[in-house]
């Protein structure tokens, strides 16, 4: 009778794989995936660059010209501080330098008024500079127009006179800007009395 082998009782059967189980090697588990954030992209709307300067604001250079040394004369007088005496010497500086220029300019604008109002172009011409001179005084931008005024003068007081007067109408566009004129490049003005818009001419007397 061949002998019996002995029994491994249900306990024992059931412990075997768990003790192969903890022999095993274990899983290496992978490192978690860093997470970069990333902002989005503001949806901010595309500006438009700021129109050129006009070639012309008013009815010729002259005027533009005429004009801008109302707007600086305006400003030495208001703007006060401790850029005055620099402001006044660069203001004193143009009417020396550019005498010439400037009688021209002075001139033009004299002649526009008598050929557009006969015997009373001296009331309108009186009554356009008076408008003229207040659009500056009143300003609602002081510091603004004070501190363009500024930079004008003293690029105007280096300038010589060709430089001066092709600048005029650009100078005269940046200060109207600055004192935030409700038409500062004369188109409203224009488009009122159904005036094309005026020449680029320029000053053309000797100086």
């Amino acid at each position: 009778m061949a002998p019996r082998m002995p029994r491994i009782s249900g306990l024992v059967a059931l412990a075997l794989p768990l003790v192969m189980a903890a022999c095993a090697p274990k899983a290496v588990e992978a490192p978690p995936i860093a997470t970069i954030t990333v902002p989005l992209p503001q949806n901010v709307p595309l500006e438009a660059p700021p129109p050129p300067p006009p070639a012309l604001i008013n009815a010729n250079k002259g005027e533009d010209l005429w004009h801008l040394r109302s707007g600086l004369n305006v400003a030495v007088l208001m703007c006060m501080g401790a850029d005055n005496p620099a402001m006044v010497a660069s203001y004193n500086g143009i009417l020396n330098t550019h005498r010439g220029l400037l009688a021209e300019a002075a001139q033009i604008e004299v002649d526009l008024y008598k050929a557009r109002g006969g015997r009373g172009w001296q009331d309108a011409y009186d009554d356009h500079m008076t408008k003229v001179y207040n659009a500056y005084a009143g300003t609602l931008a002081r510091d603004a127009f004070c501190s363009t005024a500024r930079e004008i003068l003293t690029e105007a007081a280096g300038a010589t006179a060709d430089g001066f007067n092709d600048r005029a109408t650009a100078m005269l566009w940046a200060l109207n800007k600055a004192a935030g004129l409700p038409d500062p490049d004369g188109a409203l003005a224009r488009a009122a009395t159904g005036a094309p818009p005026p020449p680029p001419a320029l000053l053309t007397s000797s100086r």
